[in-house]
């Protein structure tokens, strides 16, 4: 019989049809009985139409298509190129050639940043709705951790050998964030960690996975329904926090994790030398 753990794990693969017969036929009849994993395949499933329909565009905008044609010494509409003499540009035109050209590459750079920043909020509005979904999973399948301890030494080599990477397990219980373990998720088709801590009744899924951004400083967004999350970039690592705390209290969490100081790495046992 097929455990939420491992459903999923595999809901992202059966919905790219990724799967084998076997493990298809299997996951069918756990979403058949299974409410919670039944809606989140609905969710990925909703969330990846909508990313399917956002299809990037780069149109060149009217202004700056007229301003190019306009600053050209020559047309190839103009019936007047078609003469064996070619036409000149009055002196005025020449000078005003290299302003049309700058204004025109202006336009272009700037549609192209719209165009980028767009994508980037689209991009962090579906990572957010996301680790919201991922949240709630963990708590309506009553699988917040696979790991259930306050100690970070042992929450940490859990992981070993389940991910290629090894995530930041931090002491934050002296801000009022206590540690209640970990487990296993899948964000965007990849295994993440994700370390639980609870700040009085409210349970905090902060999410880590390898990412090739720059570290960036905690940004808090609305999640809806009372939720909020929190994402930033430290040491080659995304960072996203989600909870039904409210959003100042959960950047608090973020900067507390910040300052917090790491594990150790400890010595190597062999001999020097």
């Amino acid at each position: 019989m097929m455990l939420c753990s491992d459903a999923t794990l595999l809901v992202h693969a059966y919905l790219d049809n990724e799967l084998g017969a076997g493990e298809s036929i299997e996951l069918s009849r756990h979403l058949d009985g299974c409410l919670a994993c039944s809606a989140a395949l609905e969710r990925h499933g909703q969330l990846r139409q909508l990313l399917q329909r956002v299809q990037p565009q780069y149109p060149i905008p009217d202004a700056a298509r007229a301003r190019v044609i306009a600053a050209l010494p020559m047309s190839a509409t103009d019936p007047a190129s078609r003469s064996t003499q070619p036409r000149r540009l009055p002196t005025s035109k020449w000078r005003a050639l290299p302003t049309a050209l700058a204004a025109s590459v202006l336009l272009l750079i700037g549609g192209g940043i719209g165009s980028l920043a767009q994508r980037q909020t689209t991009a962090s509005h579906a990572m957010t709705e996301a680790v919201l979904s991922s949240h709630l999973r963990s708590l309506q399948a009553q699988h917040l951790t696979d790991v259930a301890t306050s100690d970070r030494h042992t929450v940490k080599p859990w992981f070993d050998g389940k991910l290629d990477f090894s995530p930041q397990v931090r002491d934050l219980a002296a801000d009022g964030f206590v540690l209640v373990g970990g487990r296993l998720d899948v964000l965007d088709g990849n295994r993440v960690a994700a370390i639980v801590y609870r700040r009085r009744l409210h349970a905090i899924n902060l999410f880590q996975w390898p990412g090739p951004a720059a570290d960036s400083l905690p940004t808090g967004v609305e999640a809806g329904d009372g939720f909020a999350a929190v994402h930033w970039t430290q040491d080659g690592m995304n960072f996203w926090a989600v909870s039904n705390l409210d959003r100042a209290e959960l950047e608090v969490f973020a900067k507390s994790f910040l300052k917090a100081p790491p594990i150790p790495v400890p010595p190597d046992p062999r001999p020097q030398g």
